[in-house]
């Protein structure tokens, strides 16, 4: 462990098969004596979470569900403020891992924690509980990235500050091994959406996009043979594939994909990953499409339309024009559903989440500009 990662002044990332028994290392080196553990019940029974933390008498904050609320980060604030604890360490999926990122930093009251989320970072504390993530899924990259997610009923928030940042991520491949295949399979869709998001962005730089293509060929190729019984090595693939495309979204931000995916997830209960995935595979085709007419990249439609030919290939697909089709493959071959129809939505339900969508700051974040219009149309067309 570096110096610079010691003192909490940059994230030192740790992977390897059986690393998080790391972790007590961690907490001596940084003489914690007081340790808040943010996990799940299930997360908590499956791993061997109590012995890393034998002798420590940790407090445990095990009121976590997917796609947290913010009453639920807030009540994780109130016992921060009780217990003062010198780490925070988060152990689960992305949902665990930003509970325990925001907990930590916004104010208690709600009215101010929104206003947190809303940019007035003052409000922040200044001097918050070092952190520590340790992922047990593959996919999310919440262990590597500066912003937190949760919602206020249907309405998702992100919570977008460089002290939102662990100080040490664990990435263990080996605490993914209890999930089903669904389970993986949509944490998987998850962290290709953030590759191929990454790849158009319209904040993609060279160094972002080779982040992006890295993660994207190694998790196409995983997918395409299946996650019915992942061999170790193609665990092991999955989290680092995943980590690296949570270091690529982390520089760029995600796009119009996640923008339509958190309304689908809020109001019809759609596994995030999944969801990203199904509304890529619309977008891919649309973008292309609408590259020339409603180009919103100032860097033109050609470098739109390269970017989206470097996606299609790294896919496997034929041509820029059928990626969303390879990526409906790629989606059928760990056995996901491939169309909004068959996750339950219906068109009377495809308003609703275009205007969500259209409302959500992610989609300035898109290389074509998107209407009602366009959206509505994309939406039908995978019903």
């Amino acid at each position: 462990m570096n110096d610079a990662a010691a003192s909490g002044r940059s994230l030192e990332v740790l992977s390897r098969p059986g690393v998080a028994s790391s972790l007590p290392m961690i907490l001596d080196w940084w003489h914690a004596e007081r340790v808040l553990v943010v996990v799940s019940p299930g997360t908590l029974r499956r791993t061997d979470a109590r012995d890393w933390l034998a002798g420590r008498d940790p407090v445990f904050f095990q009121d976590v569900t997917p796609n947290p609320q913010l009453s639920t980060v807030l009540k994780g604030v109130e016992l921060v403020d009780r217990v003062r604890p010198d780490v925070v360490v988060g152990i689960g999926g992305g949902s665990t891992m930003d509970v325990a990122k925001a907990m930590r930093l916004l104010p208690r009251a709600d009215r101010s924690a929104e206003r947190a989320l809303a940019g007035e970072f003052s409000l922040l504390r200044t001097e918050p509980p070092r952190l520590v993530l340790v992922p047990t899924t593959a996919g999310s990259g919440s262990e590597v990235t500066a912003f937190a997610t949760m919602y206020v009923g249907t309405r998702k928030h992100s919570l977008d500050h460089a002290s939102v940042k662990a100080d040490i991520a664990l990435v263990d491949p080996l605490l993914t091994y209890s999930c089903p295949p669904d389970l993986s399979a949509d944490c998987a869709l998850d962290a290709l959406a953030h590759a191929i998001e990454s790849c158009w962005s319209l904040r993609s730089s060279a160094h972002s996009r080779a982040l992006a293509h890295n993660a994207l060929a190694r998790l196409a190729r995983t997918l395409k043979a299946g996650l019915d019984d992942p061999s170790p090595e193609r665990r092991f693939e999955l989290s680092q594939a995943a980590t690296t495309a949570g270091f690529a979204i982390d520089l760029t931000r995600t796009t119009a994909g996640h923008a339509c995916a958190y309304p689908t997830t809020a109001r019809f209960g759609v596994p995030h990953g999944l969801a990203c995935a199904l509304h890529l595979v619309w977008l891919l085709p649309l973008t292309m499409s609408e590259r020339v007419t409603h180009c919103h990249d100032p860097r033109g439609p050609d470098f739109v339309a390269r970017r989206i030919v470097e996606i299609a290939e790294l896919l496997g697909a034929e041509t820029p024009e059928s990626a969303g089709e390879a990526l409906a493959d790629l989606i059928r071959r760990v056995g996901r559903p491939s169309r909004l129809g068959d996750v339950g939505i219906r068109k009377a339900d495809l308003a609703g989440i275009a205007e969500d969508a259209l409302g959500s700051n992610r989609i300035a974040n898109h290389p074509v500009a998107l209407d009602l219009a366009a959206v509505n149309d994309g939406l039908c067309e995978r019903l």
